[in-house]
């Protein structure tokens, strides 16, 4: 299964990239923050959740398919989670790893600014639970291992897209991925990712 996951990741990269090898490309450096939170169900039963906030980083590549229209592969290690207040004094912070490839498609509705969406597709790294306990001052910490009992190897989801290039080569982005998998290694609760991220992209040679 572990084999399988891995080939899936690499086919899908290499069919990105190759893509972009055949048209005018520009090559990006990329990072920012994520607001991350997660649509949490235990036993059937919505869970408030909050937010944590975390980062990304990583390179793109931006491969030009039509007259403003663009193909934007990312390759990024990105941070999700989110915290759930289990009582008024009790909580606990999940974190999550992940190696993750956004293949989004963009068009420029008008110079310099794009909007777009598209696939990703995460491969889970590791992950940490922290549970904090106000009343007594104290905070435990445990690593979460994937596919033993923690979490699921692979998330993927949708990918929604807006940036605008400020000045020659530097752009600034906003996007919004919807996680559509159960990303738990268990029967009794589920959680789906969701993030709010903000990049700052510099972009190497010309468009």
């Amino acid at each position: 299964m572990k084999k399988m996951n891995k080939k899936f990741l690499l086919i899908l990269s290499l069919i990105a990239f190759s893509y972009a090898t055949k048209a005018q490309i520009r090559f990006g450096i990329k990072g920012g923050g994520n607001l991350a939170n997660g649509s949490v169900t235990i036993r059937g039963t919505s869970t408030d959740s909050k937010p944590v906030i975390s980062f990304h980083v990583g390179a793109v590549l931006e491969a030009q398919l039509a007259d403003r229209l663009y193909l934007e592969p990312n390759l990024l290690f990105s941070r999700k989670g989110a915290s759930i207040d289990m009582t008024s004094t009790i909580s606990q912070k999940v974190t999550y790893s992940y190696l993750e490839l956004p293949v989004n498609v963009v068009y420029e509705v008008i110079d310099y600014l794009t909007i777009g969406g598209g696939p990703y597709l995460g491969y889970a790294l590791g992950g940490k639970t922290t549970i904090t306990d106000k009343t007594n001052n104290l905070e435990v910490s445990q690593d979460i291992k994937v596919e033993e009992g923690g979490m699921k190897r692979l998330d993927y989801g949708l990918n929604f897209t807006a940036g605008y290039e400020i000045i020659d080569g530097l752009t600034i982005s906003a996007n919004y991925s919807l996680g559509l998998v159960n990303i738990v290694d268990n029967n009794s609760s589920t959680t789906k990712n969701n993030v709010i991220g903000i990049s700052v992209t510099k972009f190497f040679g010309a468009r």
